[in-house]
């Protein structure tokens, strides 16, 4: 029920730091206060915010259609590519679902069609393959840290937390006062992440795609940022998967440890070892 969904909706706190990139779509729902499906409401915004999202190689736009446009036994990433269609639910799995797209489309479609590349292969005891394993993970639960200093992101992926998120801590990027010195930067990228920080808690951990640009990238606006870093995104997932990506190249990060998301300004917050882990490249 639509009602429902508006009530869920109240939940989300549209002030939180790592939402920024999600803003706009945020707020034009919250003025909407639509009261039909939100496929229907999905499929006006797009419009009116000039985002064609296309299946994968192809000039096929992609629509959001109700989730019971899908066929009962029909899997969803098969049903998106053979009739592109997004099934959506009024819930807010399937609204962050939608905020990315409207983002990040090009990946989202990428990783679509690398899906379906993969069912035609050989599947593990749950179903799919390994690369299918890390294509859901990094599309339910993935961040990207963006980085002009390789540094932050080499210590991220061997678990060096004082040379990754503390003592950089001024090269990172604050989303709220931006600055063409900044360094390193996050987005997440995982819906049902984002639906899990309405509620933050300090343990919850992204699997992280680490993209290295150059530092002409932090002096762009937020827009243009977004834009050349789906280009990018676009690519690197595309060679990786193709290449036989496995979930552990995506390193953990405890979201609320990036510098800015979080109340964690004093060095204290990165010593609890139950949550800053030494970690298997420690």
């Amino acid at each position: 029920m639509m009602n429902d969904f508006l009530t869920q909706f109240d939940t989300i706190d549209r002030t939180a730091i790592w939402l920024k990139p999600y803003a706009d779509i945020h707020r034009t729902f919250a003025k909407d206060r639509w009261a039909g499906e939100l496929a229907d409401w999905l499929n006006v915004y797009f419009e009116q915010q000039k985002i064609m999202p296309m299946l994968h190689g192809t000039q096929m736009p992609l629509t959001f259609v109700n989730q019971d446009d899908l066929p009962h036994g029909t899997a969803y990433e098969q049903h998106i590519f053979h009739t592109a269609n997004i099934p959506t639910r009024n819930n807010l799995h399937d609204w962050f679902g939608a905020c990315v797209w409207s983002v990040f489309p090009k990946s989202k479609a990428l990783l679509n069609q690398a899906h379906i590349r993969e069912m035609a292969k050989g599947t593990n005891a749950h179903g799919r393959n390994r690369v299918r394993d890390a294509i859901t993970i990094f599309d339910e639960n993935g961040a990207i840290l963006v980085v002009s200093d390789e540094q932050v992101g080499q210590a991220l992926k061997h678990f060096d937390w004082q040379n990754a998120l503390i003592a950089p801590r001024q090269s990172w990027c604050n989303p709220t006062t931006p600055k063409d010195s900044d360094k390193a930067q996050v987005f997440i990228f995982g819906h049902a992440l984002l639906e899990q920080l309405i509620t933050p808690r300090k343990p919850l951990c992204s699997h992280t795609w680490i993209v290295k640009v150059s530092d002409e990238f932090f002096g762009k606006s937020q827009a243009d940022k977004l834009t050349d870093l789906d280009d990018i995104l676009t690519k690197m997932l595309d060679e990786w998967l193709i290449d036989g990506a496995t979930p552990r190249d995506l390193s953990p990060l405890p979201i609320l440890g990036v510098p800015y998301f979080w109340d964690n300004g004093d060095v204290s917050f990165y010593q609890d070892d139950a949550v800053f882990r030494k970690g298997r490249r420690g």
